[in-house]
């Protein structure tokens, strides 16, 4: 950390307002990364000798920080608290109302401090300045007497020794490794392009960022040039609110521009939707489109869509029930047996769907009108580029009718059968996956 004469604390008793700043020679990307991910921040918050343990880690207006922070020698019970962030400014700024929470994660009744942090870029680094209100006098007489001033000041000198040290966190370094481009309405969409040839775009399904797709991007970079993305709400983009699905066919609209203009989209599973509704508005800036399973609905031979489920994914993410909202999501629509949830829960991949579980929403608007068990709309895709809707030899009865139910209603679609593989393969099976897209878009 760099020295700087306007670093330190201001109390501010005219507003109630503590103000605590920090300059580093670390970049503004680094500095967010170190705010925003859950494990880089477990390595700094909090006063020295304390350890911090991240509950919850949802980046978003409306989104929670569920945390606690306890002495390392156990001499004192942990604190727990809420953070509800009510800004979010991609590299720019953080806002949250904190409150204090009891061992059930219930607010203790106490008062709400709203706190701001700001993130500047000096060229040479970054400024943080943060900003913790009370609600008056006494509440900041008391803060004060407690030394939280000086103990968010420890804090923010722990993150400076994290920043100085290598960059040598999994989560950052894929985030250092990627850039950004600014979608129509200034969104910041993270990406990574690899390989060379022919543009194609790897589009990535419900509740995984870019490296959900990262086997499949690879295979195919051997004979394109890939771009895999962190869809809005993903990852190291933005997540403007409310959302809207057609701002993601504006995201890969600027992406195509990254390409040179044109290139072709893949995708499996859920993200097939996506995929069908960006080819058909962007016309001839998509030159041919794999898709592999789309899970269409069109008759009965598989149970519909809950015609609630987008409305009950936000009711229960609006509670912060988000666990839940994974649960939903795999015995309501996947059809897990509900007896295979908790062995489910043990592995990692569930926090993982869990981080991202507001964006079961997200598809459900998309996806809305392909899995109620009604034909497919004739009427949503106008598409010349050719199709290819691959299904895996293994895979379900349901997911063939309704890849011949897509080319019932488009030109230029072939149906081909994957050898050997089920639902999985878009991401198990990413090579024989990656040959098959790649014969049919080069030919």
């Amino acid at each position: 950390m760099s020295p700087d004469t306007e670093d330190g604390i201001v109390v501010d008793r005219s507003t109630n307002t503590l103000h605590i700043s920090r300059t580093y020679t670390a970049q503004v990307e680094r500095v967010w990364w170190a705010w925003t991910d859950a494990e880089a921040i477990t390595r700094w918050w909090g006063p020295r000798g304390w350890a911090a343990t991240v509950h919850e880690m949802d980046v978003r207006p409306g989104g929670r920080w569920r945390f606690e922070i306890a002495p390392a020698d156990g001499s004192a019970a942990p604190v727990r608290s809420i953070a509800t962030y009510t800004t979010v400014v991609d590299r720019r700024e953080l806002a949250y109302d904190d409150v204090f929470a009891d061992a059930a994660w219930r607010p203790d009744g106490t008062d709400t401090f709203p706190t701001s942090v700001t993130f500047t870029s000096t060229g040479t680094g970054c400024v943080v300045s943060v900003a913790a209100s009370f609600p008056d006098g006494q509440a900041l007489r008391r803060a004060v007497e407690l030394q939280m001033a000086d103990g968010y000041a420890e804090a923010l000198d722990r993150l400076g020794g994290l920043l100085d040290g290598p960059s040598t966190n999994e989560g950052e370094t894929s985030v250092s490794e990627l850039s950004t481009v600014t979608s129509a309405d200034g969104t910041t969409i993270a990406y990574r392009k690899t390989g060379s040839g022919p543009a194609i775009i790897v589009i990535s399904n419900v509740a995984e960022d870019h490296t959900g797709v990262a086997g499949v991007a690879e295979a195919l970079s051997r004979d394109f040039t890939v771009i895999s993305f962190d869809r809005r709400g993903r990852g190291a983009s933005s997540d403007p609110q409310p959302y809207d699905p057609a701002r993601e066919i504006e995201d890969i609209a600027a992406l195509i521009e990254v390409a040179g203009g044109s290139a072709a989209l893949t995708s499996g599973s859920g993200g097939c939707g996506l995929t069908l509704d960006a080819a058909s508005a962007l016309g001839d800036r998509v030159t041919g489109l794999y898709l592999y399973e789309p899970p269409f609905i069109v008759d009965g031979s598989r149970s519909p869509a809950p015609a609630d489920y987008v409305e009950h994914q936000k009711a229960l993410v609006a509670a912060g029930k988000r666990s839940e909202a994974v649960e939903y999501f795999m015995t309501e629509m996947i059809g897990v047996p509900a007896e295979y949830i908790p062995a489910m829960k043990q592995d990692p991949s569930w926090e993982a769907m869990v981080k991202y579980a507001h964006t079961y929403a997200y598809d459900g608007q998309i996806m809305r009108g392909l899995q109620d068990g009604r034909p497919l709309p004739t009427d949503r895709w106008s598409i010349k580029a050719p199709i290819a809707v691959a299904v895996g030899e293994n895979g379900e009865a349901f997911i063939r009718v309704g890849a011949q139910a897509l080319a019932a209603i488009l030109p230029n679609v072939t149906v081909l059968t994957l050898a050997d593989q089920d639902h999985s393969a878009f991401w198990m099976a990413p090579e024989p996956v990656a040959d098959q897209a790649r014969t049919f878009l080069l030919g």
